[in-house]
């Protein structure tokens, strides 16, 4: 896939999905004031699910409801390249009801164009 496919992709892509995140950097647990509180926009997915297979109607599995526990959060490295999340940081999805705030437990740095953070419950 050329350049110019992949940022217009990965544009279309955040122009639908992504949401306004705030995040709150922490060192040991409490505030980092090493770095600075950043509001950006990235997407998030939350709720893990496990693989299923279909089932084509048969059988009496219906997909449990949605857990807000964790999930992941894909930064695009373009779009804020001063933005360095770590382990042990906070987010808050600043769009949705309630304002869930989650942990980060691991980043993904290997690819060159996003920054995929494992999220966990934060509570």
């Amino acid at each position: 896939m050329d350049a110019e496919l992949r940022a217009e992709l990965r544009d279309t892509v955040d122009d639908v999905f992504a949401e306004t995140i705030r995040h709150l950097p922490l060192a040991e647990g409490r505030v980092d004031n090493t770095r600075a509180r950043v509001e950006f926009q990235a997407v998030l997915r939350t709720g893990e699910r496990d693989p299923e297979a279909p089932n084509f109607g048969r059988g009496d599995r219906a997909r449990p409801a949605l857990e807000a526990s964790g999930g992941h959060l894909r930064i695009d490295r373009l779009a804020w390249p001063d933005l360095h999340p770590r382990k042990g940081d906070k987010i808050v999805a600043l769009d949705r009801a309630a304002l869930p705030v989650f942990e980060i437990v691991a980043v993904d740095d290997r690819s060159h164009l996003r920054l995929i953070c494992k999220l966990g419950d934060a509570n």
